[in-house]
């Protein structure tokens, strides 16, 4: 399987399809298989080099139990390894929700690296007072372990199935409340944004109570070359209704490759 070693951190990665590249940032917990559902990756393999990587701390990568491993700074020069290791100067970065997050990190850490950001399920002005409320009620959850996650899935009205529970209790639960306790992740990462050139998409869902689009569109005012779109009577779940999403991106897609 290929891994790349970044400063003792063995990072997983696995490429399809040819073409311009573009990296995929999954959500946290989770791995590089989630860009399976929708067919985002079967769509984008037709046209594209799709590099999925899975975060430290999550799928087959490494997954210290140290908050400090978690610095976005560590993380983001995982995914610029990877990109090393394959020998590709600039890819398109496609990142939703912890991903997302760690999209608008790359834009600061490695913006020489990245022809375009899309950015969904995340906002780079900090977590709202609500939000840090809603975030803490999840860590604390998230202590429990297995149980917690299957606790809070079903919170939000969702079916646990055999399959699910499975997994969730196969995850490493100590290295998953290091990265959520790391000091600076989702943290304001706004600042150079006015600054940038290179175009971004970003999107939400109107009820996502993870990433307020008010935000959003502060952040789109602020900013050269972005676009924000907002999904009516949806949230955070977005990411995961078949033809929602990928239409949008690939016509963006397409706009810059023209």
């Amino acid at each position: 399987m290929p891994f790349v070693n970044n400063q003792g951190v063995k990072i997983f990665y696995t490429i399809v399809g040819q073409g311009t590249p573009i990296v995929l940032l999954h959500g946290g917990p989770g791995s590089h298989q989630e860009w399976y559902a929708c067919n985002h990756v079967h769509t984008l393999m037709e046209s594209y080099q799709v590099i999925l990587i899975d975060l430290r701390g999550n799928g087959q990568s490494d997954k210290p139990h140290d908050s400090k491993s978690y610095l976005t700074k560590k993380i983001t020069s995982d995914i610029i390894a990877v990109l090393d290791e394959l020998k590709i100067e600039s890819a398109h970065c496609w990142g939703y929700s912890l991903g997302g997050y760690l999209a608008f990190c790359l834009s600061r850490d490695y913006p020489e690296r990245f022809y375009s950001y899309i950015i969904g399920g995340a906002q780079p002005k900090g977590l709202t007072k609500e939000v840090k409320e809603f975030q803490n009620s999840i860590r604390e959850k998230m202590k429990d372990g297995a149980d917690g996650l299957i606790a809070i899935v079903k919170e939000k009205g969702e079916e646990v199935t055999p399959e699910a529970e499975k997994g969730f209790r196969a995850m490493d639960y100590e290295a998953i409340n290091a990265w959520m306790n790391s000091a600076d992740l989702f943290s304001r990462v706004d600042e150079h944004l006015p600054e940038l050139e290179e175009p971004f998409l970003f999107y939400a869902g109107e009820k996502d109570e993870w990433n307020p689009y008010p935000q959003l569109l502060e952040t789109r005012n602020e900013m050269k070359n972005a676009t924000a779109i907002l999904f009516e009577d949806m949230g955070h779940e977005v990411q995961f209704i078949e033809g929602v999403v990928l239409p949008y991106v690939l016509k963006f897609l397409n706009n810059i490759e023209e």
